[in-house]
């Protein structure tokens, strides 16, 4: 299949899931008793972050989209996954960045009497579910740039069954996107909600009543992007270590940092989930780490002229030192 047919492919599933999850987890989540909570400092750095990732990927995204029109064969193959991995990651960016506009906007994480209360916890799983997308193009990219031709099926399926799953799991309302979850009070017998840090004496005495499938969420996000990321990166320091122009060498070298990156972008918002947040200072780590990362696999894939200059002076640097020592 060719890259605009996996695209298609997947803005349907996208489709399709943003559908069930807006006519039924939402109503769901609602009816279950989940609470609000409110803006602070948190969240105004998070949608500056988010915002700073959008834009910053999608200045990317144009950029590469620009570098693959002159380019035929394997190598316009190479930028088109790219470009498309990228554009996922770009629309996982925005979508939070939407989501926590409203939220800031409306002043607490969401109000059901009105249409616009709920987009908040609207944008959270579709952002993870672009996030998740994403990782089997990068898989793509970096196959062809390493082999020029597509992944197995046994690689495609590494990514894509947890990336289901995923999906699946979403559709559950105890994820409590964008909400708190209630628990039952032993001291009035309510039913109440007591936010991680709360000051209320009674925190102790809160009893969950329902499960949170958040970790598992945002865990099998990690396993997905962890799946891709340890198969692009193995190969990718196979072709590293056997490509004889060190400037190639220098960009794949490049290109694995960046995937790398990422990684520790999905572990920090794993941990995020388990520490019960929302937006603790691992997803802050996590937004530092996206932003570098984003930058290198440009700097990698793209190979502006700036950056192959630096890389043949180093190369020539290096070459010069060997050559005095054998001497």
């Amino acid at each position: 299949m060719e890259p605009k047919g996996y695209l298609a492919l997947f803005m349907v599933v996208s489709l399709a899931f943003t559908f069930v999850y807006a006519v039924y987890t939402i109503p769901a989540q609602v009816a279950l008793g989940g609470l609000f909570y409110f803006v602070d400092a948190r969240i105004w750095a998070s949608s500056l972050a988010y915002g700073g990732m959008a834009g910053a990927a999608a200045v990317l995204v144009l950029l590469a989209y620009r570098a693959l029109k002159p380019l035929v064969g394997a190598g316009r193959r190479v930028m088109e996954y790219f470009t498309l991995s990228l554009a996922f990651y770009t629309m996982s960016a925005a979508a939070m960045t939407v989501g926590l506009t409203f939220f800031i906007l409306i002043g607490r994480s969401f109000d059901p009497t009105v249409w616009y209360g709920l987009i908040y916890p609207y944008c959270l799983p579709v952002a993870m579910m672009f996030s998740g997308i994403a990782p089997y193009f990068m898989l793509k990219f970096s196959y062809w740039m390493a082999e020029q031709k597509d992944p197995g099926m046994v690689r495609d399926v590494s990514v894509l069954a947890p990336l289901a799953l995923l999906l699946l799991i979403m559709v559950f309302p105890q994820n409590w996107f964008g909400v708190l979850d209630p628990r039952f009070s032993l001291i009035d017998m309510q039913l109440k909600t007591y936010p991680l840090g709360s000051l209320d004496p009674f925190f102790s005495f809160g009893v969950k009543v329902y499960p949170d499938l958040r970790p598992f969420s945002n865990g099998l996000l990690l396993l997905i992007n962890l799946a891709a990321i340890t198969q692009i990166i193995v190969f990718l320091h196979r072709k590293a270590i056997s490509e004889p122009d060190p400037v190639r060498a220098a960009r794949l070298r490049t290109v694995i940092f960046g995937f790398i990156l990422i990684l520790g972008f999905f572990a920090c918002y794993t941990i995020d989930a388990l520490i019960g947040g929302p937006f603790t200072i691992m997803m802050f780590i996590g937004f530092i780490l996206m932003l570098l990362a984003i930058v290198l696999l440009y700097l990698g894939t793209a190979a502006p002229e700036w950056y192959v200059s630096r890389l043949q002076r180093r190369t020539k640097a290096k070459s010069r030192l060997t050559d005095d020592a054998n001497r």
